[in-house]
């Protein structure tokens, strides 16, 4: 799936709200005073198509119906009668989160998280010696007096806990949040790993809503010295986090199938389900009859030609947007999405043959190149790394390619990156002749370019308290510093061997400079 354009997010977003409210699913997050009220976050509230007021159901998945009075308040829907209970029940903490999706009549389904990720026992398991809450119709304002469940005990989480464990992995569901340096490598949470029954396989398939599989490896974690070896997601996970776009903060939910497989729910950092990932695209791109080229890897015969009508556009927000397909419409397209993955491939087409598509991809522009669904790789070259640099993913920093870290330079290093503690990754410059004399330039590696400086051309170099203003020449390749690195190399007076540290500020415009004297760093 190559990744998408604004007017495809758009267009994605669209259809999502158009999806019947019993498809989606939300999360929300416990922060700040929600025990006793708790505001519906405003992104989610305008994703339903229903008016979420009046009485609710909440079933958990032990069966257990709790009954909960969302009122509207400041043109915003809160939580409150029934709920301060419902957060006592499960003894809701901050950084818990609850997952939602409507099964019609008012009546919500939900699964309850830890800040860890896990499920709460006591939301899955059905302890026969404690007291059930009943549905009680619409008596939900007696709830949080006379519908009071038992506080569990220690003995009692413990033997939810036992319970829960022993249920098939197929009857259990796992969060993971997006943090530190996920985009190439993710370990898996230890949480996950305990509540897996059996040893967790080393290569899995994530299915999204859509229907889409990604296969992603699971290998050890060799370089952690400090503890137990860990299990991450490796090969595959880097291309999985590209095609949703997946930032800090986002997450993802899985659902195991069994055979190593896993339904996969994702999540924005709002709660909110990333569109790409649950709307089947109507309008596939054509691929027609030809003769086979060298560079094909996806065979004709595993396309079919199978045209939709064309749907009238209406207007939205002053925009022109197509209106819903059919549900026939979208299970034919289910079906074709089916015979096509896995296929990752750029398809050469002659020019002659473009002509289907009304000039828009010349043969002059275009150069009969186009994206076949699930396919990144036209767009930009992935960035190779090295295994030293792999290695320096694990503590926080990257160097370029050819830069050599000795044994002190890598402690000195690795104890600066951790007195930063910065959310994002560190570039470490060690300073030779041609950064600190003519002709003075400094090279960024092409995996943290493509990854954090984008197409920013200007930014600001900052170093106790004082900007430097710098500018990239051009944006192929690896990015190299020329304009304004000779004021602040010279006006800082570095020297060959100085080790500077560049943090990336989240305004993405300035960076902060940290400098190891080269004496300080012992250099062999």
């Amino acid at each position: 799936m190559c990744t998408s354009c604004e007017s495809c997010k758009r267009r994605d977003e669209y259809f999502y709200r158009n999806l019947d409210d019993e498809k989606k699913y939300f999360l929300v997050l416990m922060i700040g005073d929600f025990r006793d009220e708790m505001i519906i976050p405003e992104e989610l509230v305008q994703r339903f198509k229903r008016e979420i007021l009046g009485e609710i159901k909440l079933e958990t998945r032990n069966g257990d119906n709790h009954a909960i009075v969302v009122a509207k308040i400041q043109e915003k829907r809160i939580f409150t009668v029934g709920w301060r209970q419902f957060v006592a029940n499960y003894d809701l903490q901050i950084g818990d989160l609850l997952m939602f999706r409507y099964k019609g009549n008012s009546q919500f389904n939900v699964i309850i998280f830890d800040k860890l990720g896990r499920e709460k026992a006591s939301s899955v398991v059905l302890d026969p010696f404690i007291p059930r809450v009943q549905d009680r119709g619409n008596e939900a304002h007696e709830i949080g007096s006379s519908e009071k469940m038992d506080v569990q005990c220690g003995r009692c989480n413990n033997w939810l806990e036992y319970h829960y464990a022993d249920l098939d992995n197929e009857n259990k569901y796992f969060l993971m949040l997006m943090m530190g340096d996920f985009q190439y490598e993710m370990i898996i949470p230890e949480g996950i790993l305990e509540r897996f029954k059996g040893e967790f396989p080393r290569e899995i398939k994530l299915e999204t809503q859509n229907r889409r599989s990604y296969k992603i490896g699971v290998a050890e974690n060799k370089l952690d010295t400090c503890y137990n070896q860990k299990l991450v997601f490796s090969v595959g996970w880097g291309e999985f986090i590209e095609t949703f776009g997946l930032q800090t903060d986002d997450m993802i939910v899985l659902i195991y199938n069994g055979n190593s497989q896993f339904s996969v729910i994702i999540f924005d950092k709002h709660g909110c389900e990333k569109a790409l990932s649950v709307i089947v695209d109507p309008v596939p791109p054509p691929v027609q009859e030809r003769r086979p080229y060298g560079t094909d890897i996806v065979k004709s015969s595993h396309f079919h030609s199978q045209p939709m009508q064309r749907q009238p556009f209406i207007v939205v927000n002053g925009l022109p947007v197509e209106s819903p397909p059919t549900e026939g419409q979208w299970r034919a397209q289910l079906e074709m999405d089916k015979s096509c993955q896995g296929s990752m491939a750029a398809i050469n087409t002659p020019p002659s043959e473009s002509s289907g598509l009304r000039g828009s991809l010349s043969s002059e522009h275009g150069h009969g190149v186009r994206d076949v669904p699930v396919s990144s790789n036209i767009v930009k070259r992935k960035a190779k790394l090295s295994s030293s640099q792999k290695e320096q993913l694990r503590d926080g920093y990257i160097t370029a390619h050819k830069t050599k870290l000795t044994s002190t330079q890598k402690d000195v290093v690795k104890q600066k990156v951790q007195s930063i503690e910065s959310k994002t990754l560190i570039f470490v410059a060690v300073m030779y002749k041609c950064n600190v004399e003519s002709p003075f330039f400094l090279t960024f590696p092409n995996y943290y370019a493509q990854k954090y400086l984008g197409e920013e051309a200007r930014m600001h170099l900052e170093l106790l308290g004082v900007k430097w203003q710098v500018r990239f020449p051009d944006n192929r390749g690896d990015k190299k510093l020329k304009h304004g690195w000779r004021k602040f190399a010279q006006g800082n007076n570095l020297k060959m061997g100085d080790i500077c540290l560049f943090e990336l500020l989240s305004n993405q415009s300035t960076m902060v400079v940290y400098v190891i004297p080269a004496n300080d760093a012992n250099v062999d």
